[in-house]
């Protein structure tokens, strides 16, 4: 049976939104991967580096005023930020076997969906960054909702993780009209033979 939609259950977690959201993650992710190419770099230079930008461009994103329905609750490593009110998480993990705080732990800035929930409901949400086993794969975004026993009960897949290639072209030059200089016949100067070359005004 197929998994509900965080919006079933929090219907301030719109698609766009959501879409959103996971652009940013992947975009800042992409970045990291493209800039951190040297030989001293190491899967932990990448990983805090890429964690660090994308905690930094969600709250980039917030102090921008652009989007009204995103707000910070805590502003720290932990990040808790909220789409519509509902508070949300993000790491970068494994999505059928996480072991990071963000996906297994209810932080304090997440409890308050879970008092006077109903039973089976989403209470928790946390968007995960997964590469698959052995970050083999592109990477792609899940929000995954828990309910308050920590069972998923919702989930939403960002709808393609393929980084496209975009051929990056100059504009071409535009073009300068030169004008023909005008050319004389021959004529001796002394025991020389020159062309007169009139520059055209």
């Amino acid at each position: 049976m197929p998994l509900k939609k965080p919006s079933d259950f929090q219907p301030a977690l719109k698609d766009e939104y959501l879409t959103q959201v996971a652009q940013w993650l992947l975009e800042e992710w992409y970045a990291t991967e493209d800039d951190l190419i040297r030989d001293t770099d190491t899967s932990y230079t990448r990983g805090t580096t890429r964690f660090g930008r994308q905690l930094q461009r969600i709250t980039n994103e917030n102090f921008s005023g652009r989007h009204k329905w995103l707000s910070i609750n805590n502003a720290g490593l932990d990040l808790v930020f909220s789409i519509g009110g509902v508070p949300c998480r993000f790491s970068n993990d494994s999505v059928e076997a996480p072991t990071k705080r963000a996906v297994l732990e209810v932080h304090r800035y997440q409890m308050s969906l879970i008092e006077d929930s109903e039973p089976g409901a989403a209470v928790r949400f946390c968007f995960v960054i997964d590469q698959g086993f052995g970050e083999s794969l592109e990477p792609r975004v899940e929000l995954l909702g828990f309910s308050e026993a920590g069972n998923v009960v919702c989930s939403w897949q960002s709808v393609s993780s393929v980084r496209t290639l975009v051929d990056v072209k100059a504009a071409p030059a535009e073009p300068v009209e030169i004008t023909k200089p005008i050319v004389t016949p021959k004529r001796k100067d002394g025991d020389k033979e020159t062309d007169d070359v009139i520059p055209a005004t």
